[in-house]
């Protein structure tokens, strides 16, 4: 194992987490933004594969995130033990995923689920800013 490899693994789960997050973004932006988007046919056009890309794969993006944390957090731990500020930033992302998850499978999960749901996500950014920092 190696510091390269723990980096790459590191900014791997910023890019996945991104990702993520431009679900929420995207459809944001169709919503509020719509008419002056579609002002534009080729940005519209191309705005409009973004968005179905981003949305169709958030899902996937959530769980390789866990799969390259888990890689990471081995990796990291090999060679500098256990970091409190990665375990923090970790058990976010886990719970992120557990209630991504828990959305995706109960049929009545209520707006709060959706609310909280998007509190972690900016609750993960920060533990990822402390840890890397």
């Amino acid at each position: 194992m190696s510091t390269d490899l723990g980096e790459f693994l590191g900014y791997a789960i910023i890019t996945l987490y991104g990702l993520t997050v431009l679900n929420y973004f995207v459809k944001l932006a169709n919503r509020k933004l719509r008419p002056q988007i579609n002002k534009n046919k080729t940005f519209a056009k191309g705005f409009s594969l973004l968005t179905k890309f981003i949305v169709r794969n958030h899902k996937l993006f959530g769980l390789l995130t866990i799969v390259v944390l888990l890689s990471h957090a081995a990796n990291q731990f090999l060679i500098y033990g256990i970091s409190l500020t990665g375990g923090l930033a970790a058990s976010v992302l886990i719970l992120q995923v557990a209630l991504g998850i828990y959305g995706y499978k109960a049929k009545k999960k209520g707006k709060s689920w959706l609310r909280i749901h998007r509190s972690v996500a900016v609750l993960l950014l920060v533990a990822i800013g402390i840890h890397v920092l």
